[in-house]
């Protein structure tokens, strides 16, 4: 699955002739991203001093079911590689990376660089990412898609609904297929979303949180 994911990746990236990259604010902002669930949880903070470039600290912790997780604390860069602003959407190319110190299972150094792709509109989501995650015995690579649709068109300053369903495999870990469907509440500079991964699998279910907010 984790080869299936990547291969799907190379080529909506690849088809459109750009190069690699990951996510932030506007020019002079301040962004906060966490994630919260059972297997992966991550606290980011930047800062954008333009639109292509953002630097910030990351904390991440790895939960394999069964083990004992695995906790990377770093800085990280983020930086926009290629933006196509077009009709009625918006593509983008992002670089990530982040390098810091694990502790836990792993020991050491760590670094953890990504590729991610998107496209939206005002009704549809698509989001492709390759991340590396490594440490000392550590390698965590993972692969994920998303897809998502939104309700109905809102204003900037009302809640938007969207709809979004994510498939996550990531190499050496319980469980290596991770599918969350989730319902993401967009509105202004920030967002919500809210997740079952692995519903059907009653020993693997569990809830996951996203937020992140600009400001």
């Amino acid at each position: 699955m984790f080869k299936q994911l990547s291969v799907a990746f190379l080529l909506a990236v690849s088809s459109l002739h750009v190069q690699s990259a990951a996510l932030m604010g506007f020019e002079d902002s301040y962004m906060l991203m966490t994630e919260t669930g059972e297997y992966n949880q991550e606290v980011m903070f930047n800062y954008a001093p333009s639109i292509h470039h953002a630097f910030g600290v990351e904390v991440m912790r790895m939960s394999p079911k069964g083990m004992r997780a695995t906790t990377m604390t770093g800085i990280n860069y983020t930086g926009l590689i290629q933006r196509w602003n077009l009709p009625s959407a918006q593509a983008n190319v992002w670089f990530m990376g982040s390098v810091g110190e694990a502790r836990g299972l792993h020991h050491g150094f760590s670094y953890s660089p990504s590729v991610q792709f998107d496209y939206e509109t005002t009704r549809l989501y698509f989001l492709a990412k390759m991340r590396m995650l490594r440490a000392p015995g550590m390698n965590n690579d993972m692969a994920a898609v998303q897809g998502g649709f939104s309700f109905y068109e809102a204003d900037f300053d009302e809640t938007q609904p969207w709809f979004v369903l994510e498939a996550k495999a990531i190499k050496n870990f319980n469980p290596s297929l991770q599918v969350t469907p989730a319902l993401r509440l967009i509105n202004k500079n920030y967002f919500l979303e809210l997740g079952i991964t692995n519903p059907f699998n009653k020993s693997e279910r569990a809830p996951r949180l996203n937020l992140m907010f600009t400001y």
